[in-house]
């Protein structure tokens, strides 16, 4: 007998049982211990329990959703953060049962679109997610570099740069919320995290470059005012956060973005085979 609840009416083990099962054949690894799986799903990603789904087959739990509410690009958004089930379960609807109970939520909760990413490759997850009505928005590509082959630009520019806080960017990306970044780059991914680079760039009182990075190397924010662009100016942005990490790759996310995807090509970084899609639906 196939049952379902909110993930806040279960113990956690059994969710992240129904993760580590759900997950047990995925093409790409994901291998966590459950602190970790805890600390990251409902930490950084946003996920939370009482908008999150789990089925059992008896007392078995054997799928899960889960699900986070956040403003992006401007919209009230419900987000999938990861919808899994066992390998020997799947077809058999129960998947199709908790997106509807995510779909719920998600209205009941006044927002105005779903959105998930999703593997270009998992033909059968993006079939299942196209035929649930959501649409290709934007395909998330991503690229790295060896730290140690971030060589300093030709000419540096003849700017400041110097650490500045999170307040700084925050504010920054307050105004340009027409700015399309995609959700495990954005401000609320990070805000809280400890262990970040925060660069600006200035001419005289002028702020006119940033850059955030994590302590893994991943860069989630690098932007340049447009007057100071092909100037050397990104580039040295990057070779000074570069230099304060201790990391051996620098990796990026990039959501369609044909200038900044340049950008990164031509100072060297390389595209990984792995794309994603980021998928919509209005509701």
């Amino acid at each position: 007998m196939i049952t379902y609840k909110t993930c806040t009416d279960v113990p956690f083990s059994q969710i992240y049982e129904a993760f580590s099962l759900g997950f047990s054949d995925y093409f790409v690894p994901l291998s966590s211990s459950e602190t970790e799986f805890e600390e990251h799903f409902f930490g950084p990603e946003g996920n939370m329990l009482e908008y999150s789904f789990i089925a059992f087959c008896d007392t078995h739990p054997i799928g899960l959703l889960l699900g986070g509410i956040r403003i992006f690009d401007t919209i009230k958004t419900m987000r999938c953060g990861a919808l899994c089930l066992a390998p020997d379960l799947r077809g058999k609807g129960i998947s199709e049962e908790l997106f509807l109970m995510h779909k719920a939520a998600a209205v009941n909760a006044g927002c105005k679109q779903l959105f998930l990413e999703v593997i270009k490759e998992n033909h059968r997850a993006v079939r299942f997610y196209a035929k649930a009505g959501y649409l290709e928005a934007a395909i998330l590509k991503y690229y790295k570099t060896p730290v140690d082959l971030i060589a300093a630009p030709e000419k540096i520019p003849p700017y400041k740069v110097t650490a500045v806080g999170i307040s700084v960017i925050k504010s920054f990306r307050e105004k340009l919320m027409a700015c399309h970044i995609n959700w495990q780059s954005d401000i609320p991914y990070y805000e809280d995290s400890k262990s970040y680079i925060y660069l600006g760039a200035y001419d005289d009182y002028q702020l006119i470059g940033l850059i955030a990075m994590n302590a893994k190397g991943k860069i989630n924010f690098l932007w340049v005012e447009p007057s100071y662009r092909l100037k050397g100016l990104g580039h040295y942005l990057l070779y000074q956060a570069a230099g304060q990490s201790e990391v051996k790759n620098i990796t990026v996310c990039i959501p369609g973005n044909a200038l900044l995807e340049g950008f990164f090509r031509k100072i060297g970084f390389e595209k990984d085979k792995i794309e994603q899609y980021e998928m919509y639906l209005p509701i």
